[in-house]
């Protein structure tokens, strides 16, 4: 009848999107077996940051869901595993924190159609530890959450390397060398701060901050 004839057009381009899909899940079958191979070379060249960065446009196969990892606990640890594999080479690149809000925007755009909420990215986050993902979950004094890699020396020793090639440094100039948010380089300033290892300058120009010399002297 008429409604067949009508559909008839349609069954060809319905058919090369079920191929155009099944090629997809190849492709990221492939992708993961290629950074598997990654991860255990000890490469680390331009080119091999740049295909881990391929790799992670492309997205994850068979993402963690309720239907597959239950609810509750269970999920939000599997979710936070998936995650800390996702985000090992972006928070490294982002100089070792990223802001919850941008997880959420990085995680799901890896996971295409298996979208999940703010939410559950938080939950998830909440599950990191720095002893079993290398990263965890930390909120600033303003309230703003970060995933933040576990090494905190290694954070501060970039910190402080900035401090000794410039002097002194605001927020805005750590933001640039650090290529971090200036609201997440404050927040770093800060921590520093309470540790005693810089001092603030408070001057017309801004709060300039130096490297704490007072802790060096015996």
């Amino acid at each position: 009848s008429s409604g067949i004839n009508a559909e008839w057009p349609l069954r060809p381009g319905f058919k090369d999107i079920d191929a155009l899909m099944g090629k997809a899940k190849e492709m990221v079958t492939l992708a993961d077996r290629i950074a598997q191979k990654l991860s255990d070379s000890k490469s680390d060249s331009d080119e091999t940051t740049q295909l881990k960065s391929a790799l992670l446009s492309i997205g994850i196969s068979n993402p963690v869901t309720r239907a597959t990892h239950g609810t509750g606990t269970s999920y939000h640890k599997s979710l936070g595993t998936e995650l800390a594999r996702m985000l090992a080479a972006p928070l490294d690149e982002c100089g070792g924190v990223m802001s919850v809000s941008e997880v959420y925007c990085r995680y799901n755009r890896a996971r295409g159609l298996e979208l999940i909420s703010p939410e559950d990215v938080v939950n998830a986050c909440r599950t990191l530890t720095a002893e079993r993902h290398g990263m965890e979950m930390k909120q600033f004094s303003s309230g703003v959450l970060v995933v933040e890699a576990g090494n905190f020396n290694l954070l501060m020793s970039s910190l402080l390397q900035i401090l000794e090639q410039q002097e002194c440094a605001s927020a805005v100039t750590l933001s640039n060398g650090l290529g971090i948010p200036v609201m997440l380089a404050k927040e770093r300033l800060k921590a520093a701060e309470e540790h005693g290892l810089v001092c603030r300058d408070e001057t017309d120009d801004g709060v300039l901050f130096y490297q704490n010399k007072f802790c060096e002297v015996s």
